[in-house]
């Protein structure tokens, strides 16, 4: 240090102090804004803590609280799935009881719960189909019968004479044919009778619109040709080969409710044979009792005639003929 910088510094030193003016320490402490303590409380304040801990550790607490909520969403998971587990158990249990109470024999007790209205109706119409189903597996039985009444007599006619026929036996023998004729136009009615029904049973009850959609309640389209008809030809190729020029019969009841028995369904122009739709079916009676079919809003139907009184003179009838209109 030069001898001029000591001399200065010892000029400083020796400069008198200045006198601090009067409540400069209240002042600064009344600026500081200390945290004051609660009345009473002998504690001293609390100091702050250091602002920068946060910083410091967020790396760390950030992954660990992320860690945290992973595995309480597991755990509420697992605890989801164990109850659902828990459920199906559950159900399943009550289901193989139920099934084991139906298929055990009950008693009736008079604690029974009464029956309700819907299982009323499930048991009639339970009911109703059983005895549907004995109906349409008689007729069956009734066709079979008619189809081996049918080989029989087409056997007889198929069979060479032995030399020559006489004239009675050749009008015994057309007689014969016509009756054979006649029986297969009523069987093929019958099982048309029969499709019919089965389709409708599938289909709310109600007809099918056209023969081809219960093509498959139908064993083969030459049902839909009479053995008399000399002006068309049977489907011999199957459905794929079957027009409108294959089918003999009438087909009056498209789309109807089955729900209407003397209804007219199918009809032989030939025989006079009608197929109604409760599936039986009235031989020649559109030829020998024409009067007993009547049409009512486009829709033909069979009224059986009531024999006259005797000595009652007989009313016109203002019934249309069914040569009058079409349907």
């Amino acid at each position: 240090m030069s001898t001029l910088e000591q001399e200065i510094e010892h000029v400083l030193r020796a400069a008198p102090k200045p006198t601090p003016p009067a409540g400069l320490k209240e002042q600064l402490i009344g600026q500081a804004r200390l945290p004051v303590a609660p009345a009473g409380s002998q504690t001293p304040p609390a100091t702050m803590a250091p602002a920068g801990w946060l910083r410091r550790w967020w790396p760390l607490l950030a992954p660990a609280a992320v860690s945290v909520a992973c595995a309480v969403g597991l755990t509420m998971q697992q605890m989801e799935i164990r109850d659902i587990k828990q459920a199906i158990q559950g159900l399943s249990a009550d289901s193989a009881a139920k099934a084991g109470a139906g298929a055990a024999p009950t008693t009736e007790t008079n604690d029974a719960a009464p029956m309700t209205e819907a299982e009323a109706r499930t048991q009639q119409e339970i009911a109703r189909l059983k005895g549907l189903v004995n109906q349409l597996a008689a007729d069956v039985v009734q066709l079979e019968q008619l189809r081996a009444e049918n080989t029989k007599l087409r056997t007889q006619l198929e069979a060479p004479p032995a030399g020559f026929l006489t004239p009675e036996e050749t009008d015994a023998l057309a007689k014969a044919k016509a009756k054979a004729q006649s029986i297969a136009c009523i069987n093929n009615l019958k099982q048309l009778g029969l499709s019919v029904r089965i389709w409708a049973i599938d289909n709310a009850n109600i007809c099918p619109p056209d023969l081809l959609s219960m093509t498959n309640e139908m064993s083969t389209p030459k049902i839909l040709f009479c053995p008399a008809d000399t002006g068309r030809q049977a489907a011999t190729g199957g459905w794929a080969s079957y027009t409108s020029s294959n089918c003999s019969y009438e087909y009056l009841a498209p789309s109807a409710p089955d729900n209407e028995p003397f209804r007219v369904l199918f009809r032989c122009p030939i025989h006079g044979h009608v197929c109604l739709c409760d599936g039986s079916v009235q031989g020649e009676v559109a030829k020998r009792h024409p009067e007993q079919l009547v049409y009512r809003n486009g829709k033909l139907y069979l009224e059986p005639s009531a024999p006259p009184a005797q000595g009652a003179a007989e009313q016109p009838s203002d019934r249309q003929q069914p040569g009058n209109d079409k349907p």
